[in-house]
């Protein structure tokens, strides 16, 4: 059975939905005609058809009303000729598909003749709420879908004896597939039919929902995929002191604002409220923030600019000194904690609690709050003191000059492992007590961690580089005695001292990440006992932890039907009235953000997950959506590495340049893009990657 239509309502079936009976691109057509019956319809069902990022809505030609045979012969050769049409061959070009790799197949269906038939969405397509929306007509529904008839009003009888059960089925569909639908149904005789169940490919926002981002976040972090009630409310607590309490302590703000909230099953945050605080500086440059951030531009020019003007350095000035003091407190606080802080404060709560409810209460209130709060707020001077030193040396060369930094935990393990290798150990043994707190997903609290998971670091062991990679030291000291020479005598001083309290940060963000990656496995340990005594399973994952403190379980079935309904969805990175989440393109060049220098050519291995990513070979070039530090051993294997997301202060960029391999990242649709095996070029300098040798069949064309 072929093409994306024809699967869908197979699996639909079998699902248990309603759906009319039909055949797919029937071996002998007046059989399959004298077996249906009539009125048939006849749809297109081509092999990239109704995908999540390829739709061909409207593109292929459908028949309805056929009563003859020679009707049905006739509307399956149209249906099939329409896939050599210049419409479809121009929208294949624009989502870079090989038009030559398109097949077409035929449905062949029974046509309901309805009462009511129509659509419904599951998420507003024009507000982005989450709620179902019905739009439909008595009859049938061709001339509302072509936009040449209204719906009837919601009040309508019809509407408002079937709505429910729409609703319901609906529902149901969004969940069975795991992302937002557009449906098309028929009722005839009080049954509901579902005629096609698609992705909705193109969402807007309302205005008043303001404008939010997942970025950084979703860097291997808490919006890398669907989050759990009980992950994001460990964030949010956090997260919604220090970023406001980290703006008024730098005297940007006095006021109040929710920092981050979640859309589509996922936590993002209030870029619109962010961007207000630092427009009041002179020389703030919207395009600059976002290119930073890798939050997606669809603006002209620089957008929101800042000039200088005597009267705005002046207002801010308190900023200024405010940042200067918030560097100095930080710095020192994070090294005493790293030295010996970290380990006093979780020393009570190394030990397996009698009492895990009150021992998880005050690890959240106490250790979990200072941890964290001060990982946040490190992240925050990193982000500046990259701001400071990019606006006074915008033409350096930022990636050459940040690597080689101080060494790092996060490389500790892979750096263990070699040494077992030489001296022929294959026990993991150490591992898993020393790395204990490492998980192939470290800001997924339900992951298992690496004392739970020894069959994995088994494989991690197997697959570990035993050679050490290139010293990242030797370049960025030639980067930096050639940027020194090109920086006018007189401005020396500060770029030395900036580029020095900027590395310093970068290390210090690394470290800090680590030890709160510590703190989530105390936590977890504590979860799982709760639920161990109380018999909970995985359904404490989707509690938050107040909830979990309170033995509040009335909210677990409907946080799991979330978590479900968007676990397939491609989310949109920003949410706003300016951001209208659409088919992503995949045609064009592949750039991204040069974050790692050098150049390196050599196969492609595409991995949307870390299990795939096992099985990178030696010398290939990584393509990943993202990575976070569980992936750090396995970057050791790579040649070279593309990322969906990230920018110049991520995780990826910071370990490869450690390892010295060259990386660009931010390359929209990447995964996609770039066939698995292909052979392909990166330039971790210029931000560009090269296609060298295309297959046959891009993967994108089969659905």
């Amino acid at each position: 059975m072929a093409g994306g239509k024809a699967h869908t309502l197979a699996e639909m079936q079998r699902a248990g939905f309603c759906v009319p009976e039909f055949v797919c691109s029937p071996p002998d057509l007046e059989q399959a005609f004298n077996a249906l019956g009539t009125p048939l319809v006849v749809r297109s069902s081509a092999s990239a058809e109704d995908g999540s990022h390829a739709s061909f809505a409207g593109l292929f030609h459908s028949c309805l009303n056929l009563r003859s045979f020679a009707e049905v012969a006739r509307a399956v050769a149209r249906c099939r000729a329409s896939v050599a049409e210049p419409a479809v061959v121009e929208y294949c070009r624009k989502q870079g598909i090989d038009p030559r790799s398109v097949h077409m197949d035929v449905i062949v269906q029974r046509m309901v003749q309805p009462e009511l038939a129509g659509v419904a969405f599951t998420v507003n397509p024009i507000t982005g709420a989450d709620e179902i929306v019905i739009e439909a007509c008595e009859g049938l529904a061709d001339a509302l879908l072509a936009g040449r008839a209204p719906a009837l009003p919601r009040d309508h009888p019809l509407v408002v004896r079937y709505a429910p059960e729409i609703e319901r089925v609906a529902r149901r569909l969004h969940w069975h597939f795991g992302a937002p639908q557009d449906i098309e149904f028929a009722i005839e005789g009080g049954t509901l039919f579902i005629v096609q169940s698609r992705p909705i490919t193109r969402i807007g926002f309302a205005p008043e929902v303001g404008e939010w981002t997942n970025a950084d976040f979703r860097d291997g972090g808490v919006s890398s995929t669907v989050c759990t009630p009980l992950m994001w409310s460990l964030y949010d607590f956090i997260w919604e002191d220090a970023l406001k309490g980290f703006l008024r302590e730098i005297k940007l703000f006095d006021g109040d604002f929710q920092a981050g909230r979640m859309f589509f099953g996922r936590p993002y945050w209030n870029l619109g409220a962010v961007k207000r605080c630092l427009m009041k500086l002179p020389g703030f440059v919207e395009r600059e923030f976002d290119n930073d951030l890798s939050v997606h531009i669809n603006y002209q020019g620089d957008g929101i600019r800042t000039p200088f003007t005597l009267g705005g350095v002046a207002r801010a000035l308190p900023t200024i000194l405010a940042i200067e003091s918030v560097w100095k407190r930080q710095e020192r606080f994070d090294r005493a904690f790293l030295a010996a802080g970290f380990d006093a404060l979780v020393k009570p709560f190394e030990e397996t609690p009698a009492k895990p409810e009150a021992s998880l209460a005050e690890l959240i209130q106490d250790a979990y709050r200072i941890t964290e709060s001060n990982y946040f707020r490190t992240i925050y001077c990193a982000s500046l003191a990259k701001l400071d030193f990019k606006d006074s040396f915008p033409d350096a060369d930022y990636p050459a000059l940040v690597g080689g930094l101080p060494p790092m935990r996060h490389l500790e393990p892979g750096g263990a492992m070699r040494a077992m290798a030489l001296r022929g150990d294959t026990d993991v043994t150490p591992l898993l007590d020393r790395f204990r707190h490492h998980s192939r997903r470290e800001l997924d609290i339900r992951a298992p961690r690496w004392d739970e998971d020894r069959a994995w670091v088994e494989q991690l062991f197997e697959r570990s580089s035993t050679a050490d990679g290139l010293d990242p030291r030797q370049l960025y000291e030639a980067a930096r005695s050639e940027a020194i020479a090109r920086v006018p005598w007189h401005k020396r001083r500060a770029f030395d001292r900036k580029l020095d309290r900027l590395r310093r940060f970068i290390w210090l963000r690394e470290e800090m990440r680590d030890l709160s990656s510590r703190m989530y496995y105390l936590i977890r340990r504590r979860v799982l006992q709760i639920a161990e005594r109380r018999g909970l399973g995985d359904d404490i994952f989707f509690m938050t932890f107040r909830e979990i403190l309170n033995d509040d379980r009335s909210t677990i079935a409907g946080s799991r039907e979330i978590y479900d309904s968007y676990r397939n969805f491609d989310a949109p990175h920003e949410i706003g009235s300016r951001f209208a989440f659409a088919e992503p393109a995949t045609a064009g060049a592949l750039t991204g953000i040069p974050a790692s220098p050098g150049a390196v050519r050599g196969v492609a291995h595409v991995a949307r997950t870390v299990e795939e990513a096992m099985r990178l070979e030696k010398g290939a070039i990584l393509v990943c959506l993202f990575t976070d530090p569980g992936w750090t051993v396995l970057l050791d294997r790579a040649a070279g590495v593309v990322t969906e997301t990230g920018g110049l202060l991520s995780h990826a960029a910071v370990i490869c340049r450690e390892y010295g391999i060259p990386a660009v990242l931010g390359v929209p649709g990447a995964t996609r893009r770039i066939p698995d095996g292909s052979t392909i070029a990166i330039d971790g300098t210029a931000g560009r990657v090269d296609l060298l040798i295309e297959p046959r069949l891009f993967p994108a064309a089969c659905a």
